[in-house]
């Protein structure tokens, strides 16, 4: 695998905590003397937490070529017992959970499995080879202009496809990372982002809509070159302020779209049209092919145009899984159905239009349940989720001024009261990669 290879070649500074200063060579060694307790082929289930011991087990299984499932905690492990993984791997410690089965083996390629976007808890895995893995992170380094002089924190959970995306990208390079579990709401996270003179710093809407009520703009963290967006739509009153920000600091913003089938990265918004393009997701990283499709399959030609978005490319995954049977499976089709919703520019710039699955029928009218999102957070009602089907509509919110504004709309929509459902929380639920949790939502309606 390239990105192990590289790794062992660099020289210098990998990660940084409070406790320690980890070196390339360092780290090669540690993740060498774990990766000599596993099997080639043989499912490992990792305990992966924003620490060096879960990067260097991390490294250990790619060195092993033993495929991983990544697991918050070990109590996940019930979640995933029809994969019989064989070890569980916490903090350097392998324990043997089943015995080595050469009659089920995973494929060759098999190098990782990770939760398809937004089914937390599911059972169903998307499966990555290293081929995946290595396309997409040299597609990376191309396009953020990555080398060994950069430096990124841990501001996202590795257990999440963009936060494991940075760790490899970074070490590709040979630059360094630092690690730490804290929260960007505490003053510690910022103290240490300028203390270690971290020169990029990545997140989701909702970390950008926090550092935006934070003040970030009036902070002094002059190593601070980059910033990347992924994870979901950037509200544009927030991203243009971020881009007006960057534009007067001689910072750099990339807007970003990927999916973790695609391992994860699929486009990215070149920082120069952020302000001209605001909205869009930009190209396709290199390497990729972006097109759309009609409700026929057949290419959509003309420009701003609405089709579902394919990608193709070599990061495709390998396919998904649902049972220690699938990962003997190989390589499927490097093609990708989003089931995202968009339109192409006349200078062939993407701009997602909403989700084929994120659609109602209300009173025979069909309904973007990501466009009511959106307009409820234009006139004010910032946090909101819509969910819903046929006929039946639920708006949670998180503030109770904001009432009148829902009612008020869904009246222009022709909504009529009998369809909806109105729930007030203390907060809208956040996953853990910080996307709204639909799932839980669901279980707070009456009537879904």
């Amino acid at each position: 695998m390239q990105l192990i290879e590289r790794i062992k070649q660099h020289t210098g500074i990998a990660l940084i905590d409070r406790q320690q200063v980890v070196s390339y060579e360092q780290l090669t060694q540690q993740a060498e003397q774990v990766a000599n307790q596993l099997a080639s082929h043989q499912l490992v289930a990792l305990v992966m937490e924003n620490s060096v011991a879960s990067i260097v087990d991390y490294l250990a299984c790619l060195m092993a070529r033993a495929p991983m499932i990544l697991i918050s905690d070990a109590e996940q492990l019930k979640q995933y017992a029809e994969y019989q993984p064989n070890f569980l791997l916490y903090n350097n410690q392998v324990t043997v959970l089943a015995p080595v089965n050469t009659t089920q083996q995973s494929h060759t390629d098999l190098r990782l499995l990770l939760s398809t976007s937004g089914s937390t808890g599911s059972p169903k895995m998307v499966r990555l080879s290293a081929q995946n893995l290595d396309a997409n992170t040299a597609a990376i380094v191309e396009y953020l202009e990555l080398d060994s002089t950069a430096r990124s924190i841990t501001s996202l959970p590795l257990t999440y496809s963009f936060g494991l995306s940075i760790l490899n990208s970074y070490l590709w390079v040979g630059a360094s990372l630092v690690v730490t579990e804290t929260s960007i709401t505490d003053k510690a996270f910022w103290a240490l982002m300028k203390e270690q003179a971290v020169t990029s710093f990545s997140g989701v809407p909702f970390h950008f809509e926090t550092l935006q009520r934070l003040r970030f703009f009036n902070m002094s963290l002059p190593a601070l070159k980059v910033f990347t967006q992924a994870g979901g739509k950037l509200r544009n009153e927030v991203l243009q302020a971020f881009a007006e920000h960057c534009q007067a600091n001689q910072q750099r913003f990339y807007v970003m779209y990927g999916q973790t089938e695609a391992a994860p990265r699929i486009s990215y918004l070149p920082p120069d049209y952020l302000l001209e393009k605001l909205g869009s997701i930009g190209i396709s990283v290199p390497r990729g092919e972006l097109t759309l499709v009609d409700e026929n399959g057949a290419k959509v030609t003309e420009p701003n145009q609405e089709g579902e978005l394919v990608y193709q490319g070599e990061n495709v995954m390998m396919g998904y899984a649902a049972n220690r049977v699938d990962l003997g499976l190989g390589q499927g089709k490097s093609v990708l159905h989003t089931g995202d919703l968009a339109k192409r520019d006349a200078e062939g710039y993407f701009y997602i239009t909403g989700r084929k699955s994120r659609f109602i029928k209300m009173q025979g009218k069909r309904i973007s349940l990501a466009h009511l999102e959106e307009t409820l957070k234009q006139r004010g009602v910032t946090e909101n989720a819509c969910l819903g089907q046929e006929d039946k509509l639920v708006i949670a919110y998180a503030d109770c001024q904001h009432q009148p504004t829902i009612v008020a709309y869904l009246q222009e929509l022709s909504v009529h009261p009998a369809f909806y459902q109105l729930i007030l929380l203390d907060r809208i639920p956040y996953t853990n990669s910080g996307k709204v949790d639909y799932p839980l939502l669901k279980r707070e309606a009456r009537w879904l």
